[in-house]
């Protein structure tokens, strides 16, 4: 008798283990921003509970993009604990419908690796002609000089002012035409630049308006600097 009291005893001992695990459950299963005009930042949050009857560790938070940064939770839930993770995603140089991925990397067993999408509606009031704000240069040779030419355009129904523009660095200088542009005006833009390294270059300069939905153009300006032959 005693010897079977010991083995029911083991046995739902290790029945207790073995249901015994920590279970991430997500607040919903995609970040929605909304509209948002290109060059803004918004934020949003997913929120994480351990619904488990075990610790749940937060390996890592990660998303698919550059333009999209987490603010990490904490590394460990209790049971049904929870604590949220903050997004925040760049819309500059992007236009119309966005998808971005960010994966959850967690100890629970039955889902190591949960996807979260984050999706936008990104606006815009001054949009580049060549409808993208990422130019690619090809090869600069070093020491010499590369004037590009690129155009914005006023595509809102009122007046926007140019108030300012900065560059990234000294690789890069800009000249803008003017600075009012009236709805469907076009504004030239004239890009030079003269690389300082060899390798992969990547520069960008930022146009500020008056615009209150798109305070902010950001242009980047990529190339190659290559040794003369």
């Amino acid at each position: 008798m005693k010897q079977i009291r010991r083995i029911f005893t083991l046995t739902i001992f290790v029945l207790g283990l073995s249901f015994s695990q920590p279970k991430l459950s997500l607040n919903k299963p995609e970040v929605d921003l909304g509209i948002i005009y290109s060059g803004m930042k918004k934020h949003g949050k997913i929120e994480l509970t351990n619904i488990g009857n075990d610790t749940l560790r937060i390996y890592s938070i990660q998303p698919s993009c550059g333009c999209t940064t987490v603010k990490q939770p904490k590394g460990i839930l209790l049971p049904f604990e929870s604590d949220v993770a903050e997004v925040e995603f760049n819309s500059s140089g992007y236009s119309g419908k966005v998808e971005k991925h960010i994966t959850i990397t967690t100890n629970d067993p039955l889902y190591q690796n949960v996807t979260v999408k984050l999706i936008a509606d990104v606006k815009q009031e001054i949009e580049c002609t060549n409808h993208s704000s990422l130019m690619w240069l090809g090869n600069i040779v070093l020491g010499k000089t590369l004037v590009q030419e690129t155009s914005l355009k006023n595509i809102s129904d009122h007046k926007i002012k140019i108030k300012s523009f900065t560059t990234s660095s000294s690789s890069l200088n800009v000249t803008l035409e003017r600075k009012m542009l009236n709805p469907n005006d076009t504004l030239n833009v004239q890009i030079t630049v003269k690389p300082e390294k060899l390798g992969y270059g990547s520069d960008h300069f930022t146009v500020e308006t008056d615009s209150k939905n798109q305070p902010f153009v950001e242009i980047r300006a990529s190339y190659v600097c290559v040794k003369e032959n």
